[in-house]
């Protein structure tokens, strides 16, 4: 009987994971500094921290309040209310499934770019994912954005397996992923829309997969896949019928969607905002250096690109990434969409994608977190660029489709764009880098219900959701829906939380701080102020604008005023 050889890998393969292992632990260390200090800023994340009480509650996953339908579908909260069952519930519990799924989006990127492009595309890809100062930001947070990435980076890779061999377990596993994309945001549709599209695109443009039997394998497999991804969204569909119906769901939606005009406006405002987002010179050098060397490391040797202009090309390519954080989408639009006659299934899909996602979001609402899967691919596509630069002279001009012209026509691209869209670094000057605490919300609620009269410690709250979550229990609470709630009187003498981020979505802040003050008197103040990504949302212009100011947003204790005039 003979003994199987034991499986070895190549010292170039042992090179690559070992730095995306390196890159993957420095990718988490980022995303989990200064822990302690992190706290909920966003709207939607007290929506979440509530949601995934379920883990407490009496009914398990059947108390799953129905109050994040609007926001998102089941699966950050699911995740929440697991890592509450570990933690306990916080803020940082559920923070710590962002930085988790965050961290492992880095493995992901690499192994995607690596089966995309070949030796020496996952390193890069590993380092530009864990130091992308976009993705670092919202791995800080309890938004759905890092944990649905992590699933649409792992269906792109079950999606290109389809393509290239369809048969019924890859079928399976593509409707499985689709349905978990789902799960976590209504737009994981898009990860089982590509996939036809690129069938298509196949069809016209690879000779070599026209033939009827592949054909019928990837259509007919793909009706598997659809009905499999169908099932695992089911039980979501039915939760939501029963408590409002599907129908309001979309109606709800529609009214985030612009229309053509608004088109161009919300695609230059989301590269603004990723621009803002990339953390400056600093950050993306930060990035891209090692990322140059993490494919040389894997590929030592490929020496080409230093007896020849691709030399060049590279200190060109990495000037321009520092300096123009827009790089990374206009290599999608040359690296992708047009990947050439030789492509790969797997290219194909990635450029379909691209294409897609780049049409689609800038007809919704301009919310920088939703730029994040583009800015992904935008990762694939500069390690699949830097792949080629090092690659031997044939495998370049092959397997790569290495293109200097594609490149210095992205790189033009890129900056004449960054001089129109340059951003001011005084937001990151004043305490708004990516890094910076996000605790002030939380500190400023224990101060204020500190101050609360212990004879008659009642409020009535018009606030974000998290302070809703951070006051929990420890007091007698009514939630007002809107301004004009909170200026009827009640009789039992409750005193008022108001978070002026929420008061000014009741109408300009000065006229509604005017009104609000007629009515009740201000007890005290406590300084909060919103990060990066919800100003972002808060005021999708404020990337380009310095207007520090604008991210204060304190919270007011008030107590009503006795007739006839101030206390």
């Amino acid at each position: 009987m003979t003994r199987k050889a034991p499986l070895t890998l190549s010292p170039s393969i042992r090179r690559e994971v070992a730095f995306v292992a390196v890159a993957t632990v420095i990718g988490a260390l980022v995303r989990i500094w200064a822990l302690g200090r992190l706290g909920l800023v966003h709207f939607d994340e007290g929506v979440y921290a509530i949601s995934g009480l379920w883990a407490i509650g009496p009914g398990g996953l059947a108390g799953l309040d129905p109050v994040v339908i609007p926001y998102a579908p089941p699966g950050f909260p699911i995740l929440v209310g697991l890592a509450y069952k570990v933690f306990g519930a916080s803020d940082v519990a559920a923070i710590l499934v962002s930085v988790t799924t965050g961290a492992l989006a880095v493995p992901a990127s690499a192994w995607l770019a690596r089966r995309t492009f070949g030796a020496g595309a996952g390193a890069p890809a590993a380092a530009l994912a864990a130091l992308s100062g976009c993705h670092v930001a919202f791995s800080r947070m309890a938004l759905t954005d890092a944990s649905f990435l992590l699933v649409w980076l792992v269906g792109l890779i079950i999606a290109q397996r389809f393509l290239e061999r369809p048969g019924a377990a890859s079928g399976v596993a593509l409707g499985v992923a689709v349905g978990a994309a789902q799960l976590f945001k209504y737009s994981g549709w898009t990860l089982g829309a590509v996939v036809p599209l690129t069938a298509v695109a196949i069809a016209v443009c690879d000779p070599s997969r026209r033939g009827a039997d592949y054909q019928r394998r990837v259509w007919g497999f793909g009706v598997l896949a659809a009905a499999t991804s169908a099932l695992v969204y089911a039980p979501w569909f039915a939760f939501v019928e029963n408590h409002g119906g599907y129908r309001g769901l979309l109606a709800h939606h529609s009214r985030y969607v612009g229309s053509l005009d608004s088109w161009f406006g919300h695609w230059r405002l989301q590269l603004e905002q990723a621009s803002a987002l990339s953390g400056g010179w600093g950050w993306n050098f930060a990035a891209w250096l090692p990322a140059i060397a993490g494919a040389i490391l894997a590929r030592p040797d490929a020496r080409a690109w230093t007896r020849s202009r691709r030399g060049l090309v590279f200190i060109a390519v990495l000037a321009v990434a520092v300096v123009a954080p827009t790089f990374l989408w206009w290599l999608g639009l040359g690296w992708l969409v047009f990947p050439g006659r030789d492509a790969s299934p797997g290219r194909r899909l990635l450029g379909v994608a691209w294409l897609g996602l780049s049409i689609l979001t800038p007809f919704y609402h301009p919310y920088a977190r939703l730029w994040l899967p583009i800015q992904s691919l935008g990762w694939i596509a500069g390690a699949g660029a830097i792949a080629g630069l090092i690659a031997p002279q044939g495998e370049s001009m092959g397997r790569f489709g290495f293109r200097s012209g594609v490149l210095i026509a992205c790189g033009l691209a890129a900056l004449v764009q960054g001089f129109v869209l340059m951003r001011t670094p005084s937001l990151a000057e004043r305490g708004m880098g990516l890094l910076a605490p996000t605790d002030s919300l939380r500190n400023a609620v224990a101060r204020a219900l500190g101050d609360l009269p212990r004879e008659n410690p009642r409020l009535r709250l018009l606030v974000r959701p998290p302070v809703t979550f951070y006051i929990g229990g420890r007091a007698e609470a009514r939630i007002e829906p809107d301004l004009d709630g909170l200026l009827r009187e009640t009789r039992d003498g409750a005193w008022a939380l108001v978070d002026l981020a929420q008061l000014g979505q009741s109408g300009d802040l000065a006229t509604t701080s005017t009104r609000l003050l007629e009515r009740w008197e201000k007890v005290g103040v406590y300084p909060t102020s919103l990060n990066l990504p919800t100003l972002l949302d808060v005021d999708p212009g404020a990337a380009r604008r310095a207007r520090p100011a604008d991210a204060e947003a304190p919270l007011w204790l008030l107590r009503p005023r006795r007739s006839g005039g101030e206390r």
